[in-house]
């Protein structure tokens, strides 16, 4: 059959098809060693950092390090490596400790893309032995890490979207998928180097805490260009005093990642992350301190460009060809939106303040609590502030950890329980009002007679909140379809009563029935029965040669009889 008769409509899809997913808990056990004896430990800022993926078969092991800054109440008065502690002071400890979790993912393999979000659930600490009075204090800490994994791998290929033959009776099943189709993936470095003016004479740098806020992208023809901010808290020993001290320092950076075949209406997804940084202090001495520090920040920027896709994909052909099919397991896109949040809140200093001097904000999302319920998503999270402020009293820089927890919901028709569910969130806004103090609030506060919860500072915070809906669909893709040639029909038994053309060639016939076979041509058969082409044109007036079918009845000439002899 020729294949002029049928016409395939293809379109390349290059998506992510999705291995599997799954989730794990992994409970880390560790002993703190605080340089003095602690009274109690008053907040812990932890996050995850340096994550590597090995993927082996069925399985992902993702190694990293836990992050923490521990802030604790001294108990005694100690000067340990030129820091003075005073009883009662808070003071800041980083402790950086690495974890490796197994995660079973059947069909995972090599070579084949991972992405892990993690979350810290629950950290806690318990004196080991109280009443010691032996250096340094020991307390066992417990941290309960959730560990998301997803492997997917990057699939390209050419499916049917239509099969158009109005000669054949076929039918044709159809069936609509919204995808993400993958444009294309790179990854760029960019170096980030500035001087940064101390407000106090720095005796050493104690660590450098980063954060990349304030993501920005735009896409131009081929290419990413991302817009950030660098945020570094700059913990650091005064020369004078030996304390601790906080500065905090931002910039602005702009980066660009090379994506052949981007353009402007295409989405993107951006992860950006600090692989390095470090500050070497200048213009000063050891003896007299330092005024100014030279950082150098190397930053890492992932971009994934992609098209939303909405296309008829050809998921079977009934009649008479072949079908050649793949199987696909991509996420279907089903809604996704966002929506604003504003949290108020009462925040309560446990001393008085006279302003806020920043605020460090960020959005977890609870995915225990989060939920489909049809045609919505309720998004459970917290919102965990660094509030960084200066004393009233005193004038000091202080922090204060604080945690508020929200619950929304965003309108997603469509949307059903079981489906795969993105969550993130975002803080757009912070605004404080402070409290009216009392003229001796300071002599209180000296007098220990200070309830900070009589002077609450009214907050505003406005969180975004994107989410998406996905489903995942498992689905037998036609790729091709071929036509094949009919099975022929069989010959029917001639009847008793004589056919005028006799499929023989009896003594003194001329003509006879034949059937095509298949391989048959005009010429063939011109050369077979001893005569031309036009002859058989002739002879089978309206016939196509070039549409000869297997079983289609023609005449052809007989062989003139032998003479006797």
């Amino acid at each position: 059959m020729p294949m002029d008769l049928i016409d395939v409509r293809r379109r390349l899809l290059k998506v992510q098809n999705v291995v599997g997913e799954a989730t794990q808990q992994v409970k880390i056990l560790n002993q703190i060693a605080f340089p003095v004896k602690v009274k109690k430990i008053w907040d812990t800022i932890a996050d995850v950092r340096d994550i590597e993926t090995t993927i082996i078969k069925d399985k992902v092991i993702v190694e990293g390090v836990i992050h923490k800054q521990i802030f604790y109440v001294s108990d005694e008065n100690r000067i340990v490596d030129g820091v003075k502690f005073q009883k009662g002071e808070v003071f800041e400890l980083s402790v950086d400790e690495k974890f490796i979790a197994h995660v079973e993912i059947p069909g995972a393999r090599p070579n084949q893309n991972v992405q892990v979000e993690t979350r810290i659930e629950f950290i806690g600490f318990d004196d080991i032995d109280p009443k010691s009075e032996a250096l340094p204090d020991l307390w066992r800490q417990t941290l309960i890490l959730e560990v998301f994994v997803k492997v997917t791998e990057t699939v390209q290929m050419e499916v049917v979207t239509d099969v158009i033959a109005p000669r054949l009776d076929l039918e044709v099943i159809k069936e609509l998928l919204k995808v993400q189709s993958v444009v294309g993936e790179n990854v760029n470095q960019v170096s980030v180097i500035r001087e940064i003016d101390f407000d106090r004479c720095v005796k050493k740098i104690r660590n450098v805490q980063t954060k990349i806020e304030n993501i920005t992208t735009k896409i131009v023809p081929d290419k990413v260009i991302v817009e950030a901010v660098l945020h570094k808290q700059i913990f650091f020993v005064e020369q004078e005093t030996n304390k601790v001290f906080e500065q905090t320092v931002k910039e602005s950076f702009t980066g660009f990642v090379d994506v052949p075949g981007a353009r402007p209406e295409h989405h993107v997804q951006v992860r950006v992350e600090v692989e390095f940084v470090d500050i070497d202090l200048i213009d000063g001495t050891p003896e007299r301190g330092f005024k100014r520090g030279r950082q150098t920040a190397i930053i890492a920027i992932f971009a994934k460009v992609t098209e939303e896709l909405q296309i008829d994909v050809v998921v079977d052909v009934i009649g008479d060809v072949d079908v050649f099919k793949e199987l696909l397991k991509v996420d279907s896109v089903v809604a996704e939106d966002s929506k604003q949040v504003t949290v108020k809140n009462d925040v309560i200093l446990n001393r008085p303040a006279k302003k806020i001097a920043e605020t460090v904000a960020e959005v977890n999302i609870n995915f225990r609590e989060t939920k489909i319920i049809p045609d919505k998503v309720i998004v459970v999270g917290e919102i965990k502030k660094q509030i960084f402020f200066v004393d009233l009293c005193e004038g000091g820089l202080w922090e204060q950890s604080v945690v508020e927890k929200f619950t929304t919901f965003v309108d997603l028709p469509g949307a059903r329980p079981g489906m795969n569910l993105q969550v993130s969130g975002e803080v757009e806004f912070v605004e404080f009002e402070p409290p009216k103090y009392p003229p001796d609030v300071c002599k209180l506060f000296e007098w220990s007679r200070f309830d900070p919860r009589k002077f609450p500072w009214r907050q505003i915070a406005v969180v975004q909140v994107f989410v998406k809906v996905t489903e995942t669909l498992q689905l037998d893709i036609v790729t091709d379809v071929v036509a094949v040639e009919p099975t022929p029909t069989p010959t029917p038994t001639p009847t008793p009563t004589p056919s005028p053309i006799p499929t023989e060639c009896p003594p003194g016939a001329t003509i006879k029935i034949y059937f095509i076979q298949k391989g048959d041509t005009l010429f063939r058969l011109a050369q077979r029965f001893n005569t031309t082409v036009e002859t058989l044109l002739e002879l089978n007036p309206g016939i196509d040669p070039q549409n000869l079918r297997v079983g289609q009845r023609i005449v052809v000439p007989c062989p003139p009889d032998r003479p006797k002899g």
